[in-house]
């Protein structure tokens, strides 16, 4: 029966997680980023260069346009580049409006430059419509215009530290073909391409509220480096127009200001450009009527792109058959690989639109066959990433469609071999375009839109199980569970869900689902519902007559609490201040446990004279200075928080410029030091803990690891963090990874031992009670007599003899949690930095005042054993914030950039391999140290008010009624212990002092009570993905959803992943030592 709550855990688990796992399917959008880069013959008209440009190499070429030879070109040079970007240049921005009968808006008829050369020179300028493809962040969007792909929120690649774009792109073409660049404004670029630019001046772009720091530094440079000929492109991003949209939107006369600013500066660069340069002016995106920007509106999408050359025209639309009123942002980078004459990058997906292409012969070759020869390169540069990349992603691509491209492309590839005139070419050219944009459609449908669908069934399925389990779990007592949860029930419950997954997988094309894994969720989740109702509906009378004796407005405070902890996803100030919130809210479940215990404290009895000494050693006075400990212990932990970059100002004590340990300068490793100081401190008392409870006597397996493991562990770990971090150069990085292996070990054999023989306690033998004991001065035969006398009257203290003494009994369940939470904590405080270290103790010495303070509280609330063993909805609530508050505490931030990669390393730079498996599972217990650490030790709440009392009986007469504390003086001495007992029966209804051998007398109950607390943790983190799902919903549009809500949509959903694992875990571990208590106490019945 008790392994059936497992497995009940495990169904739902398996229910949240996949709801989780389906609605990110649907709203996080992927692809496989591709580190292959092209490379081309550079067709020269040097005759010194090796690939010199003849008419015999030329007719070689269109011998066979198919060949290798042919089909891997690069024409020469047409002209250099200037690109100006000006973020969230929206095209309605450059539109200009003549004669208009109304006076003008604040973005209207401002670039006027733009018109008088589009009047002057229409063959050497352009405006068109540039459309953009959502997410229309800037950071994405720079993606697209360099890469030429649709980036999309997780470009899966190999560089996952660092914002560095590590697949083809036109910067790194450029400078493969050593054209040198050089970069003015938004520091983004920087951090996608460093190192790449000749010069480069970067500005942070994050204060939207500062229109002119960036632009005035571009428009103080950009005159300079206009005069200087060493570069052959130039980049200069603006950042005014766009915070001022988000500052004060787009019809405002500060954005008069900024496009009229935008316009002296475009003709400033009109007027400096030489005749062998094309002039780029473009925006990254557009904007909404309130400024922002992110979604897939017109507003957002339409941006504009104008080109312009001095001497050279433009390819006409009637010349190619390029569009001429739009261009597709991912078209850039072809086009621009074009006009530089150098490689498309691997992964580009847009076509060369010709219409911004200037139109300079190429020896040789006509008009038709150079354009010929471009969009054939083109071509097939897209039909080499695209059947490759679905080649590798079979599942993602719908078969028949494949088919059909690829039966298109072999038909192409023949008719291009026909082209001899211009007619012939506009023909084929329409056409290839038509299938190239069929091959983006397919692309752009499976990783730029949202798939609803998913995204709902997600909401719907990881909300149904904690709907149910509130229902059928929180509103029925802990001794009935048995009764709803039948082990043959739960069998076959299990069944079903396998064959509903096998007909998921079998039959989800027949339903339109486009993977088997969306069958296999949709039809367990959906089948788990209706067993679930059923449960429901089933039992519904026990849970209606259980809800109806809770109060209404019970725990107001405390659900107050718990709906402020996870309103902050929907909002993205929230969210970046939320480790500051959980502090704060966490800090309120202490001060309701101070209040509650007040509360219930004796008043002071004025009548009386007032005793200082007795307020001093009174119960209650030492945990409110506990409480406030604890408080300390969470400002404290402010130190120890990481910043955003949304934050400003922000010194980051992780970057590499953190000085490390060295002993001629101890000021600077003082941080070192009171890390290794608080470790040790930490294994000291928590052994010391252990000894006090008995459980260090005696030299069982897990005793003898208790004892000597955490000071071995903690020499390691110190070690390990003088030494990694030390400046000392000639330390071995493989004496440094044994520290790290040595704990890992231990914590491994902690696991071994647990599942062999968990008990931590000593069975003393019993004395022989035939043995006379005599000094030396008595007679013999006095107590030989008196012997016999107690033999024949069957003395109580003869029968005691026969009950053997058990060190440890009191704390048998917690001590063995106790010992398996340090091992734990060693390993994940090997794997923190050293002040993550700090923080991680910080919230385990929180976590003790908690589990006193509501061990205390528990004893004076509860009427029964039930009561006493399930903890208060505050206590839960608590230890949840904490979990989470330790996220923080442990110097970590719900930003990908901020992911500690160096814990992948530790202890591995000689041994373990190369398996990605344990590097990520070493992040993991990194990044989520608090969840999995505070999630194990749950079962701590149920336990630990026994323990307390059975360490310290005194609190049982302490905490008792103020009407028997006047009658403590009539008490015997002899029969102290019987008195406790009896008040303990008063008060619970059962004897406390026993201590935790009273969870074992009432195994059903206690286990009920563990899996209900399981269930409502379960309840807890559920509710909380299900907000951060509905954020991530509501939001899908917002500006920041992919900067802010996305982050922390993904860092929730992983701390859902692991942390209810890590509680099944905890209560697996409540089994194993369940199961091992039995057998002592069977062991210890039949010895007698």
């Amino acid at each position: 029966m008790n392994y059936t709550y497992l497995f009940v855990l495990i169904w739902l688990a398996y229910l949240i997680c996949s709801g989780v796992l389906l609605f990110s399917r649907g709203f996080l959008l992927a692809r496989v980023s591709k580190t292959e880069t092209s490379s081309c013959r550079h067709l020269s008209t040097n005759p010194d260069d090796e690939y010199y440009l003849t008419p015999e190499v030329v007719q070689e070429i269109f011998k066979d346009v198919n060949a290798s030879t042919s089909s891997n070109l690069c024409l020469p040079q047409k002209s250099k580049v200037i690109m100006l970007v000006i973020d969230a240049l929206k095209y309605e921005f450059g539109v200009y409006k003549e004669n208009a009968t109304e006076p003008p808006l604040p973005y209207e008829n401002k670039l006027e430059v733009l018109h008088r050369l589009l009047q002057q020179s229409p063959e050497h300028a352009r405006l068109m419509r540039f459309r953009a493809d959502p997410p229309t962040t800037t950071l994405q969007r720079l993606k697209g215009l360099t890469t030429g792909s649709l980036p999309t929120f997780i470009d899966i690649g190999s560089n996952f530290a660092s914002p560095e774009i590590n697949e083809d792109n036109i910067i790194d073409q450029m400078v493969k073909s050593h054209l040198p660049l050089v970069f003015l404004g938004d520091s983004t670029w920087t951090d996608l391409y460093p190192r790449r630019f000749k010069r480069a001046y970067s500005y942070p772009s994050f204060d939207i509220f500062d229109l002119d720091s960036v632009d005035n530094q571009i428009k103080q440079r950009l005159p300079k480096e206009l005069a200087s000929n060493d570069w052959q492109v130039l980049i200069a991003h603006f950042l005014g127009v766009d915070h001022c949209g988000h500052k004060h939107g787009p019809i405002h006369d500060e954005m008069a200001r900024k496009l009229t600013e935008m316009n002296d500066i475009i003709s400033s660069v009109v007027a400096a450009m030489d005749n062998e340069t094309t002039l780029l002016i473009m925006g990254d995106h557009g904007m909404t009527a309130s400024g922002d920007h992110g979604g897939d509106t017109d507003d957002e999408t339409n941006a504009l792109l104008f080109a312009y050359t001095k001497q050279h025209k433009f390819y006409t639309s009637n010349d190619s058959g390029s569009d001429s009123e739009l261009l597709q942002q991912i078209d850039l980078v072809p086009t621009l690989s074009t006009i530089l004459g150098v490689p498309i990058p691997y992964s580009n997906l847009g076509l060369i639109n010709f219409n911004i292409v200037p139109a300079i012969a190429v020896p040789h070759l006509s008009k038709f066959q150079t354009l010929l020869l471009h969009a054939w390169q083109n071509a097939h540069q897209i039909y080499r990433y695209f059947f490759k990349y679905a080649m590798e992603n079979k599942r993602t691509f719908n078969v028949e469609e494949m088919d059909k491209l690829e039966t298109e492309f072999i038909l192409l590839t023949h008719r291009v071999q026909t082209i001899y005139n211009e007619a012939a070419f506009k023909s084929f050219v329409r056409d290839l375009n038509i299938n190239l944009r069929d091959i983006l459609n397919v692309c752009r449908e499976i990783w730029v839109k949202f798939e609803p669908t998913q995204m709902s069934q997600g909401l719907l399925f990881s909300f149904l199980p904690i709907f149910f389990a509130f229902l059928l779990v929180n509103n029925s007592n802990a001794g009935g569970y048995a009764q709803i949860f039948k082990p043959k029930e739960v069998f076959y419950t299990f069944l079903i869900n396998i064959a509903a997954g096998v007909f998921g997988y079998r039959y989800y094309k027949s339903f339109s689902f486009k993977t088997e894994e969306h069958g296999v969720i949709f039809f367990t989740s959906l089948l788990s519902a209706v067993l679930l109702a059923f449960y429901t509906i089933r039992h519904w009378k026990s849970i209606a007559n259980n809800w109806a004796n809770v109060k209404r407005f019970g725990h107001m405070p405390t659900r107050l609490l718990l709906f402020a902890s996870v309103a902050v996803f929907f909002s993205n100030s929230f969210v970046i201040q939320e480790a500051k919130i959980l502090s704060y809210l966490l800090v309120a479940i202490i001060l309701l446990f101070v209040y509650e215990l007040l509360q219930l404290s004796a008043r002071l009895d004025f009548k009386n004279k007032f005793k200082w000494s007795q307020l001093l050693r009174s119960t209650t006075l030492r945990l409110v200075l506990a409480s406030l400990l604890a408080i300390c212990c969470i400002r404290f932990a402010y130190t120890l928080f990481r910043c955003r970059e949304e934050q400003g100002n922000c010194a980051d004590f992780a970057s590499a410029s953190t000085a490390g340990f060295s002993v001629k300068k101890p000021a600077m490793g003082k941080t070192y030091i009171l890390a290794v100081v608080i470790i040790v401190l930490y294994t000291t008392l928590t052994r010391l803990y252990l000894r006090s409870c008995g459980n260090l006597t005696g030299n069982s397996a897990n005793v003898l690891l208790a004892r000597y493991g955490p000071t071995v562990a903690s020499i390691c770990a110190g070690g390990h963090i003088l030494l990694a971090n030390s400046t000392v150069k000639n330390i071995q990085r493989t004496h440094i990874d044994t520290m790290a292996l040595v704990i890992y070990g231990l914590l491994l054999l902690q696991i071994l031992v647990v599942s062999w023989s968990p008990l931590m306690v000593f069975v003393l033998p019993p004395k022989n009670p035939n043995t006379i004991t005599v000094n030396g001065q008595d007679s013999i035969v006095p107590e030989i007599f008196r012997k016999m006398k107690r033999m024949y009257e069957g003395d109580d203290a003869e029968q005691r003899y026969e009950i053997p003494v058990v060190y440890g009994l009191a704390t048998v369940y917690s001590s063995i949690i106790i010992s398996f939470g340090v091992f734990l904590a060693m390993l994940m405080i090997v794997l923190l930095e050293p002040r993550a270290s700090i923080g991680l103790i910080v919230c385990i010495v929180v976590g003790a005042i908690l589990l006193s303070l509501h061990g205390i509280l528990r004893y004076r609330t509860a009427n029964s054993f039930e009561s006493c063993v399930q903890p208060t909805f505050s206590a839960v609530v608590g230890w949840f914030l904490l979990a989470h508050f330790c996220f923080f505490a442990t110097s970590h931030q719900t930003t990908l950039s901020q992911i500690d990669w160096r814990a992948a390393f530790v202890g591995r730079s000689s041994a373990l391999g190369q398996s990605h498996l344990i590097s990520g599972t070493l992040v993991i217990l990194n990044t989520f140290c608090g969840p999995i650490f505070f999630y194990c030790m749950y079962s701590l709440l149920s336990t630990e008010t026994f323990s307390l009392f059975a360490l310290f009986p005194n609190l049982i007469k302490s905490c008792s009624s103020n009407s028997n504390t006047n009658n403590r003086s009539n008490a015997k001495a002899s029969s102290a212990a019987t008195a406790l007992s009896d008040l303990a029966n008063d008060a619970v209804g059962f004897d406390m002092t026993r201590g935790e051998l009273a969870l074992y007398e009432y195994e059903d109950v206690f286990l009920g009570a563990g899996f209900k607390l399981a269930t409502q943790f379960f309840m807890l983190q559920g509710l909380k993905i299900f907000c951060a799902m509905l954020a991530c919903t509501i939001h899908c549009r917002h500006l920041m959803v992919w900067k802010i809500f996305a982050p922390r949509f993904i860092y929730e959903a992983l701390a859902t992943f692991v942390g209810l694992p890590a509680l099944i875990v905890g209560y697996l571990l409540l089994l194993r030592i369940n199961r091992a208590v039995d057998g002592l106490i069977k062991c210890i019945n039949k010895d007698k």
